[in-house]
């Protein structure tokens, strides 16, 4: 791919910096969106049999929490979302105080302790990441720690494959794709 084409940034409007940061490429947003929709589509027909009994608000819900989650694995590493983070101390607070999706999805699919446990490792494990000053230890921490918490869910695993499979996706997105400073200035 040609160089120029995949590092020239465009402005993204004041209401998706929290998604895209203030500059995002056209390749990087491309991929973001891409991979939301496809893992929300694998996860969510594999396993609609899990979920298609469920009220039509907590489906709805359901689907924007797939959407979410699994867009925001990869929306943290981008440069535009890392460094909106990075360099704002309040949105990254605002950030962490909002991502309650464990426990939403425990209350949704009938398994809160195991939304609860692995919304307070999440959490916790950011907390301590963030305060680890080095790029390079923040990468090996973050990724410790996702694999730590991965090993934690397979440990206490639900017979629902969507709520394993949301709740992996979670951690991997606190955990190492938010915690960790991935372009570290």
């Amino acid at each position: 791919m040609n160089k120029r084409i995949a590092d020239k940034t465009f402005p993204v409007p004041k209401s998706l910096h929290e998604l895209f940061g203030r500059r995002t490429t056209k390749v990087e947003l491309a991929i973001v969106l891409i991979s939301c929709i496809l893992l929300s589509s694998l996860l969510l027909f594999h396993a609609y049999d899990e979920w298609s009994d469920l009220a039509v608000w907590q489906e709805i819900l359901l689907v924007i929490l797939t959407l979410d989650i699994t867009g925001g694995v990869v929306a943290n590493v981008t440069k535009g979302t890392n460094e909106y983070y990075q360099t704002n101390h309040k949105a990254r607070l605002v950030f962490l105080a909002v991502h309650v999706q464990p426990l939403i999805l425990g209350w949704i699919l009938g398994n809160l302790l195991l939304g609860t446990i692995i919304w307070i490792f999440s959490i916790i494990t950011v907390l301590v990441i963030t305060r680890i000053g080095e790029r390079r230890l923040q990468r090996t921490a973050g990724m410790a720690s996702a694999l730590v918490g991965l090993s934690i869910l397979m440990l206490l695993a639900d017979t629902h494959l969507i709520l394993n499979g949301l709740l992996a996706l979670y951690i991997l997105k606190l955990v190492f794709s938010f915690a960790v400073d991935h372009d570290g200035k």
